[in-house]
């Protein structure tokens, strides 16, 4: 379209009423016209070019991206904070994965009750850096003894971070277990135990979270 030139009022022309609505055609060309929900934004594709990003999920964030068309994208922002109740009897001498069975939040359905409750995984649209961490105590009867407690990424079975923890009879060992990595979608991670030790059981409650921090 033809649009105004603000040399018009400028340079002492009297401004008319078909040089106002003029203006106006300019805005509603320019920005207006290309919204069509509450929270579309108005973005430059390329000099003197507009386009429309239409407006995120709920919670997602504007970010800038320079792979996307517009330049920018709305980015979810996932995060889960699960627990297993009760007390775990532990399994002997083999890696275990632990199955979670309560959400405390779970925004993007990291957690699922089944058929996998020991994992939380990447969503679609989640890829990115993520925080990530593990709580969780173990007592013993009688003497001493030693449990440890890792973070798996799958597949690939790569190990993210692992502790080991020695305790007194009769004194719960804490332990917590964080660290970082970049995900993709459909990637899972899950806290496993290991000990050769029958007397041991991890108390009730043990917390295992992730939350996405950026692309």
């Amino acid at each position: 379209m033809a649009y105004s030139d603000p040399g018009d009022a400028v340079g002492g022309a009297v401004i008319t009423a078909a040089w106002g609505d003029a203006v106006r055609a300019d805005v509603v060309e320019s920005a207006l016209a290309r919204v069509a929900v509450k929270g579309d934004i108005v973005v430059a594709t390329a000099a003197n070019v507009l386009a429309r990003l239409p407006v995120g999920a709920d919670g997602s964030a504007f970010i800038a991206d320079s792979g996307e068309v517009t330049g920018t994208i709305w980015q979810i922002q996932p995060a889960a904070y699960v627990t297993k109740t009760g007390v775990t009897a532990f399994g002997l001498a083999a890696w275990t994965s632990i199955d979670f069975d309560a959400e405390t939040a779970d925004t993007d359905a990291m957690h699922a009750a089944a058929p996998t409750p020991s994992r939380l995984t990447i969503p679609v649209g989640g890829d990115g850096w993520y925080t990530f961490g593990f709580f969780g105590n173990a007592a013993r009867v009688g003497a001493t003894g030693s449990w440890s407690i890792r973070i798996l990424k799958n597949p690939g079975a790569v190990v993210l971070a692992q502790t080991k923890v020695s305790e007194g009879a009769g004194v719960p060992a804490f332990v917590t277990l964080t660290g970082g990595y970049l995900f993709a979608a459909a990637d899972y991670i899950e806290a496993q135990y290991y000990t050769a030790d029958a007397a041991i059981t991890m108390v009730a409650n043990p917390a295992f979270w992730a939350i996405w921090q950026r692309p």
